[in-house]
């Protein structure tokens, strides 16, 4: 009677020669894993600093960047370019700053504001750079116009951006835009003469007094050793004009009248036009005062520069035919008939 065989395991002998840790038959090594599932499959490249998995919160690849460039600053897109200046004012010269793009939006919006706002604080101060500050100014406008066009810069695809703070309008910079306004105004004020002397300060100038001839005699010179004493050299003498000086004004006289004075004319208060008046000044509460000056016009003798002086009604022309300088025009304001 045989003996019974062996128990046989229920799910098959172990490959190999029945040792359950052999690789294979005859002690061959094991089948490789598939790729990319451990070792020796390679390890997922290193994404760059800021970038997503194609297709992250849009579901497919990013488009390429607008017309092929990245902002300076950040590395988004879409981006424009695109160059912000700047100007300084140095006393006697000035310097123009510039910088260029691409830019995005975000940095874009921040260096315009940024350069103009010390354009506006720094840009007035040289002799032409009121000028030049304007159009500075004026051309960061055309500047910041391209930037805004720009979308926002796509999620993902940039870096720390610049910080564009508030607008221009709201910074306290923007009241240097009163440093040409007022230069214009008061310009504007000075040639119109709203603003100004009006009133003749009361000084004199001390003249010299004229003489006819100057005849200048020279010294006799002196021996030389030679006992020879050349003669003397003829000096030239030249002849002054006489020049014949108003006599001083009075306090009562026409010539010491300024603005806001009162005066009458003695040969003919009734006449509109006269030809030699006879002028005094008056005080303003005495009854015959007639006229009332309103402004008076230096070395000219010309009547119509009273049409400058909406209050004045006529004038009174004073005329030296030898000094034009000491010329005036007095326009007057008819008070009492």
């Amino acid at each position: 009677m045989s003996a019974p065989p062996p128990p046989q395991m229920p799910y098959g002998p172990p490959p190999g020669d029945g040792n359950p840790y052999a690789g294979g038959a005859y002690g061959a090594p094991p089948p490789p894993p598939p790729p990319g599932y451990g070792y020796p499959g390679p390890p997922p490249p290193e994404q760059p600093y800021g970038a997503q998995p194609p297709g992250y919160g849009y579901g497919y690849p990013p488009p390429a960047p607008m017309d092929g460039e990245n902002c300076r600053f950040c590395g988004g897109f879409p981006a424009v370019r695109a160059t912000v200046r700047g100007h300084q004012g140095l006393l006697i010269a000035f310097r123009m700053l510039r910088m260029h793009g691409p830019f995005c939006r975000t940095c874009g919006t921040a260096t315009v504001r940024d350069m103009s706002a010390r354009t506006l604080v720094q840009g007035w101060w040289s002799w032409v750079s009121p000028i030049l500050t304007v159009i500075t100014l004026l051309m960061n406008l055309g500047a910041h116009n391209r930037i805004k066009r720009l979308p926002p810069p796509m999620p993902g695809t940039h870096g720390p951006q610049l910080d564009p703070g508030a607008p221009l309008g709201s910074r306290p910079h923007i009241a240097m835009l009163l440093v040409p306004v007022s230069l214009l105004v008061t310009g504007v004020l000075l040639a119109t003469g709203v603003i100004g002397p009006k009133k003749d300060s009361g000084g004199s100038v001390a003249l010299p007094t004229p003489t006819d001839t100057v005849t200048f005699s020279p010294s006799p010179r002196p021996t030389t050793t030679y006992g020879y004493t050349p003669p003397p050299l003829p000096m030239p003498s030249f002849t002054v004009p006489s020049i014949t000086l108003p006599p001083p004004a009075t306090k009562n006289d026409v010539d010491s009248a300024g603005i806001g004075d009162c005066l009458r004319n003695e040969n003919s208060p009734g006449a509109t036009a006269d030809e030699h008046p006879k002028i005094t000044v008056l005080p303003c509460t005495d009854p015959k005062a007639q006229y009332k000056v309103v402004y008076k016009y230096f070395a000219t003798s010309d009547e119509k520069a009273c049409d400058k002086q909406p209050k004045a009604d006529s004038s009174y022309t004073r005329t030296y035919s030898n000094l034009p300088a000491l010329n005036y025009v007095l326009c007057l304001k008819h008070i009492n008939s």
